[in-house]
């Protein structure tokens, strides 16, 4: 009876054991835990069908194979018993036989690497036919070298397969770890800053959520659970989401920018008036002070230069950061041009006006033909055109008390009007300054209310009732005021400051 000849050599399967052994510690160390672990647990299956042939090379290869699936399940079911762990504690260095924790999945890559093992062997045993056929088909020398060449090649080549594939997928996941990573960073920053910036909140709830997905792939096992591809489609969608995000800071920063520029008009205009009013009056001998008319100047030059900014091109061509600082340094700027023309007022307002109770105002005497309205039943005087439903409402009532309308001396007076009954000769003069008068606001009438004056019915019924329908009597010109006056009578809107 011919004795078989072994399948793999003695001194084969020692060269496949020891190359085994290299590649394992040296894939535990190069390649991630993701990848080399699992790599390090099939090579060990490989390793002891490797060990099995060298004991016994007549082994068959699914025997060998399931010695080898059997013994590393053991070794991994010893975590599971007090035998591992206490040989850990004793020999550290043999977490690189043993391992060091039970795992269900390595169980997998163990049976794999058997699987693999077994199929390499199978594939380079020759195969066995009947007596005559050996004879008659006996392999010649340079067969039997071949054999034992693919024997030790076949192997070597599977293994450099998978070294060569596990760092090309390991560093592969890894690199697009690292770029997600950064975009991550990224996506944060932007959700942080962009709280209280953006045009619709959706798009921040949509980074937040794109922002947990991509927690989610990150914390995901690389190769088992994150494959190639996961961590760059998740760093796709995060850079469409901050996109969106950024969209939405610049429309609400462009908006807030049209509007500061729009609100900055008005100001604008108003502070050009007193300022050229102001100029008016220094040229008459009435100086507020270059400083305060300086003041206004300057603030008015920094709103325009703003406001040239939030010209719609430029906005749209602008950085987002830039952008975001349009609305409040014109709004700043805007208050600044307020604050610059209450003081040049006011400082006017010192000049012109004599009395604490008159404050001047540029635009006394110079209201616009169509802000103003005809009294119904005195239409030779007008009064500011908001304020008319009132005075009519009270005329009304005065109407049905008195039988009478309200009689009325005077409302509206242009600057001219004013200089007409301005009496500046006099210590105490009836009339204020130009500028200086509600009058000039449009905001008062002078009422006769009889010979009685204060101690009237008209002025007592008009005292108990006009400040209802909007309009009152001031204390300056009350029965103790500065100047007694019973037919002086104002609005309620009628401004006393800046």
């Amino acid at each position: 009876m011919t004795a078989h000849a072994p399948r793999v050599s003695r001194a084969i399967s020692a060269v496949l054991a020891a190359t085994t052994i290299v590649v394992g510690l040296a894939g535990r160390t190069v390649l991630p835990e993701a990848v080399g672990g699992p790599l390090g647990d099939a090579l060990s299956a490989v390793l002891v069908v490797w060990l099995v042939m060298l004991l016994a090379p007549r082994t068959p290869p699914a025997v060998a194979a399931s010695v080898a699936l059997a013994v590393c399940a053991v070794i991994e079911a010893s975590h599971l018993t007090p035998l591992a762990p206490a040989l850990l504690d004793r020999w550290p260095a043999a977490r690189f036989v043993v391992g060091t924790t039970f795992a269900v999945q390595d169980l997998v890559w163990y049976a794999l690497g058997a699987a693999l093992a077994g199929t390499l062997v199978a594939a380079v045993t020759p195969r066995r036919g009947g007596t005559g056929q050996t004879l008659r088909h006996a392999p010649t020398a340079a067969a039997v070298r071949g054999r034992r060449a693919a024997s030790v090649v076949a192997p070597l080549t599977v293994l450099g397969l998978l070294v060569v594939g596990g760092v090309v997928l390991g560093r592969t996941v890894e690199a697009e770890a690292v770029e997600l990573t950064a975009e991550v960073t990224t996506a944060q920053r932007e959700l942080s800053t962009s709280a209280g910036k953006v045009a619709d909140d959706a798009v921040r709830e949509q980074l937040a959520a794109a922002l947990d997905r991509a927690g989610s792939v990150l914390g995901a096992t690389p190769v088992l659970h994150r494959l190639p591809g996961d961590a760059r489609a998740a760093a796709a969608g995060l850079e469409d989401a901050i996109e969106a995000v950024r969209a939405s800071r610049r429309e609400r920063a462009t908006d807030r920018a049209t509007t500061a520029r729009e609100e900055a008009a008005p100001v604008r205009r108003r502070a050009e008036r007193v300022l050229d009013a102001a100029d008016a009056l220094a040229e008459s001998g009435q100086d507020a002070g270059e400083a305060t008319r300086a003041a206004v100047r300057d603030t008015l030059g920094a709103v325009d230069d703003t406001v040239a900014l939030a010209d719609p091109e430029r906005l749209a061509e602008m950085p987002l950061a830039d952008l975001e600082e349009v609305a409040p340094v014109l709004r700043a700027r805007q208050d600044a041009v307020g604050t610059a023309t209450a003081e040049l007022m006011s400082a006017q307002d010192a000049v012109v006006c004599p009395f604490p109770d008159q404050v001047w105002f540029p635009e006394g005497g110079r209201i616009a033909t169509d802000d103003l309205a005809p009294i119904p039943w005195a239409p030779e005087h007008s009064v500011r055109a908001d304020l008319l439903d009132g005075l009519v409402a009270l005329d009304e009532a005065y109407l049905a008390q008195f039988g009478a309308h309200l009689v009325v001396n005077s409302a509206y007076r242009s600057v001219d009007d004013q200089r007409e009954v301005y009496r500046p000769e006099n210590p105490n003069p009836l009339a204020a300054p130009p500028g200086c008068s509600n009058h000039g606001l449009g905001t008062a009438v002078d009422l006769s209310v009889g010979p009685e004056g204060f101690d009237g019915a008209r002025f007592a019924w008009l005292t108990e009732h006009a400040e209802q329908y909007g309009w009152t009597h001031p204390d300056w010109a009350g029965p103790t005021g500065r100047l007694p006056e019973p037919w002086h009578w104002e609005s309620v809107a009628t401004p006393d400051a800046y």
